[in-house]
């Protein structure tokens, strides 16, 4: 009887640490491989971007350094989100109704700012947050219009999307939509993909083929890392236990690799 209970024991002591330390070791191991054995280093372009968001804190995530190092030469860069972000806190009565969406423009706005990004060049579509992948005919050509619209006015040399296997619904549809755009902008556009959460949950080669691995490049964000951690910082409701809670929206040890002086990207492939 005894046996039985330290064996039980131990295996409820394996399954937690299998559920809580398992993803965190799992994601850094293979992140450190990408970043030091598995990509090629690149310098800066000095390429207008636009960089398409799906979720307010996606930009700075992914993309922050590269923004933080563009602005400081002057090169412009607009952000533009494509849903409300309301479905953060849909489980919290506080903010169940979608009151957390405009929290989360005001902290882009504050990120963006320490990023050198101006209000004037931020742009809020407002789509419903967690539904992309389950839009009608209708509303997917009025976002492709939008964002062919967008691509049209500023012309950018350069889009930055989400991946296109980044295993968040709202992610993947918002490389197809931007895709979608730029085929009938009929512009000639750099299109590259950051990586999110395909790096976090699955493991590495599970969804990216050998030709997206000889894709990955990495960028060194090393002269502006500290502004990347203040914009990081705007985003509160993502990353503090908010209003009496004492969980955080984004898992533990998610945020580790969005600190490092390096941001990895994939160039397309098609």
């Amino acid at each position: 009887m005894q046996a039985h209970k330290v064996i039980r024991r131990f295996q409820n002591k394996f399954q937690w640490i299998k559920k809580h330390h398992w993803p965190i070791f799992r994601s850094r191991m293979q992140f450190l491989w990408l970043l030091y054995l598995g990509s090629q280093t690149i310098d800066l372009s000095p390429k207008s971007a636009l960089i398409i968001s799906p979720h307010q804190d996606d930009e700075t995530l992914g993309c922050g350094g590269l923004i933080a190092l563009k602005r400081q030469l002057q090169i412009p860069v607009e952000v533009l989100f494509i849903t409300d972000g309301a479905a953060s806190h849909i489980w919290h009565p506080q903010f169940e109704q979608g009151q957390i969406a405009p929290v989360r423009q005001q902290e882009a706005i504050a990120a963006l700012s320490q990023l050198g990004v101006e209000s004037s060049q931020i742009h809020f579509l407002n789509h419903h947050d967690g539904q992309l992948k389950w839009i009608d005919p209708v509303q997917r050509e009025l976002i492709t219009q939008q964002l062919t619209d967008r691509l049209l006015t500023f012309q950018p040399g350069e889009i930055y999307v989400t991946h296109r296997h980044d295993r968040s619904n709202d992610h993947e549809m918002s490389y197809e939509l931007i895709k979608a755009a730029i085929d009938r902008s009929a512009l000639s556009i750099d299109l590259i993909e950051y990586p999110i959460w395909i790096l976090w949950k699955p493991v590495l080669f599970q969804d990216l083929s050998p030709q997206e691995l000889a894709g990955a490049r990495r960028l060194s964000i090393r002269s502006v890392i500290r502004q990347k951690r203040q914009a990081l910082g705007a985003y509160q409701s993502q990353y503090l236990p908010i209003a009496d809670t004492t969980s955080t929206v984004l898992p533990k040890g998610f945020l580790w690799r969005f600190s490092l002086p390096y941001e990895v990207f994939f160039t397309s492939r098609d």
